[in-house]
């Protein structure tokens, strides 16, 4: 049961990416991969960016930039059998006011974890999925930053940690 990291992803999609084919072989052959609203949000990100492609794509389907990123990010979703897990708790009170619980637990951990903010956001996730009872043990991810958080996601978490070299 592996929570995916947008970057595996990412690396699947991109044939100029060395790492293209193990990415792919990875999402292909992992048997229960769960993804966030944050992995959906990474993925409109990136396809955004990508004009050319974007554009090509919503011409022969017929549909706006913004329909053919939700389009695409459904495809990939059922091409490699993702399974979307949203939080069920929205907010949490904090010092600072509610605040979106996501958030609220990322801001918690960043001192101690010393990471970018959507890296903290997707432990984040990670950690609020567990606590719903969804049997994630493993982080697949193609992001090396990761590893300097290796022993926290095991010893906290309970989570093996899977990077995609």
């Amino acid at each position: 049961m592996s929570y995916v990291d947008t970057s595996i992803i990412v690396a699947a999609l991109d044939p100029s990416d060395s790492r293209s084919r193990d990415a792919t072989k990875i999402l292909e052959e992992e048997t229960y991969k769960v993804i966030s609203e944050l992995t959906i949000l990474e993925l409109a990100s990136v396809l955004s960016r990508k004009w050319k492609l974007l554009s090509d794509i919503a011409d022969r389907l017929g549909l706006d930039r913004g329909l053919t990123i939700i389009a695409i990010i459904l495809y990939l979703i059922r091409r490699f059998n993702l399974r979307y897990r949203g939080i069920k708790t929205q907010s949490k009170t904090t010092p600072l006011g509610r605040i979106y619980k996501p958030i609220a637990d990322a801001v918690e951990i960043a001192s101690t974890l010393n990471l970018r903010a959507l890296d903290l956001l997707h432990i984040s996730y990670i950690k609020l999925l567990r606590e719903e009872d969804e049997p994630i043990h493993k982080l697949i991810t193609a992001d090396k930053d990761f590893q300097t958080v290796k022993d926290y996601l095991e010893k906290n978490l309970g989570i093996h940690l899977s990077i995609l070299e």
